[in-house]
């Protein structure tokens, strides 16, 4: 059997950093090899630090890793992304921070997924383009997917019936949807209008590029996140907290835009 070598180097995004002693950081990072995993930045929190600045969360990085006892040591760092469209804009920054949270949620440690990372790095990066408000749902279907819990859209998650167009429900305690006939008892069922259907398909087989030039009604959007936060609730079986803070953020935002509005403004 092969000994991995102790110094070894790999791409990273940072999911967070919390303090640790006096003057370290312990970071949970993804890795395109090696999943989900943790390691020490000694002298981190120190004002001349050379490797606090690039080890901010949601930041693409590459390290220099030496192995430890029970956790890794960072020993070089350098940014490759920062991704300072999203920081510096609220939105997108609740957007981020959700999606590196239910990565970390959702991912057990040292368990190697590089659909998961790809995903992960791709949608900072259209983070940073752009604020399409298909990407949390397209991130949620297809983290859902590469993690193994993608939701049952197509049949009927009780009888396995082939859905007929018409008013569906959606159990996510059965990870999907159900036909008109069958009503399992003490099941979790939200409605699910055909639209909602429709879109969450579309969403779930398309890629990103195609996604995001649909415009979605906000009533649709709601009903989505509806069903999707609960299916995410189910999985993690708690609720991901970044997620208040995301809802807050885009209610605000609303609120601002429909006050800025011209057919709000009243002519003198």
């Amino acid at each position: 059997m092969t000994t991995p070598p102790k110094i070894y180097s790999t791409e990273a995004i940072v999911l967070k950093h919390t303090p640790l002693g006096e003057a370290d950081y312990l970071l949970v990072l993804y890795t395109p090899n090696l999943g989900k995993t943790r390691a020490v930045v000694k002298g981190a929190r120190r004002i001349r630090s050379r490797l606090g600045g690039h080890l901010e969360p949601l930041m693409h990085t590459s390290l220099l890793m030496a192995r430890g006892q029970s956790l890794d040591v960072v020993s070089q760092a350098e940014a490759l992304e920062g991704f300072r469209p999203v920081r510096e804009d609220l939105h997108r920054l609740s957007q981020a921070l959700y999606m590196a949270e239910l990565v970390d949620a959702i991912t057990p440690d040292e368990e190697p997924n590089y659909p998961v990372y790809r995903l992960l790095l791709d949608s900072l990066r259209y983070l940073a383009v752009g604020d399409s408000p298909a990407l949390v749902p397209f991130f949620q279907l297809h983290l859902l997917e590469h993690s193994g819990f993608q939701p049952e859209l197509y049949r009927c998650v009780e009888c396995s019936s082939t859905l007929a167009p018409g008013l569906h429900r959606f159990a996510p305690d059965r990870g999907g949807v159900l036909c008109t006939s069958c009503r399992p008892p003490g099941v979790s069922i939200l409605p699910v209008s055909l639209n909602a259907l429709k879109v969450l398909r579309f969403l779930q087989k398309e890629v990103y590029s195609a996604v995001e030039r649909l415009h979605l009604e906000r009533d649709i959007l709601l009903e989505m996140e509806r069903l999707l936060d609960a299916l995410v609730r189910q999985v993690l079986d708690r609720e991901v907290k970044a997620s208040r803070f995301l809802h807050q953020v885009s209610q605000d935002r609303e609120r601002a835009e429909a006050a800025a509005s011209p057919s709000n403004n009243i002519k003198e």
